[in-house]
């Protein structure tokens, strides 16, 4: 494993994992595109949405999600998106924890930061290293 490269590239400022992320994996494409293959292939769907939800729309939803590109990962293309790399870009930390206010409120608050645990991610980096903390990851 290379280690420093992972780092660099897979572990995002916030401390979640690029390999365990649904976008990066590509999970959310398949995911997409099987349900648009099965949405296509049984009609009766049409008649179960119908008067809740446009089937034209869900296509459309499902099309643009099957179609879309696996994520490059937060460090290769977040900077305009996210308030938290922008934050540790000007700051030049690899990572949140390095910083005097870590946890801050911008950490706290993202629904991304809860649902991938990355305060606690963050901390056990800290406490482990983060050579143990990415072969946890690969268990």
């Amino acid at each position: 494993m290379r280690y420093e490269e992972e780092k660099r590239m897979h572990v995002s400022f916030c401390g979640s994992y690029c390999h365990t992320c649904d976008w990066f994996t590509g999970r959310i494409k398949n995911t997409a595109k099987k349900m648009l293959e099965i949405v296509e292939e049984y009609d009766g769907f049409k008649r179960i949405l119908k008067g809740k939800v446009d089937p034209k729309k869900l296509m459309e939803g499902l099309r643009l999600l099957s179609e879309t590109s696996i994520c490059s990962g937060c460090k290769a293309e977040m900077r305009e998106r996210c308030e938290i790399v922008r934050c540790c870009v000007e700051k030049g930390f690899d990572h949140c924890d390095e910083c005097a206010e870590f946890p801050c409120k911008t950490l706290k608050e993202k629904p991304g930061v809860m649902k991938f645990y990355t305060i606690e991610n963050l901390q056990e980096m800290k406490k482990i290293g983060i050579q143990e903390w990415i072969d946890k990851q690969w268990e």
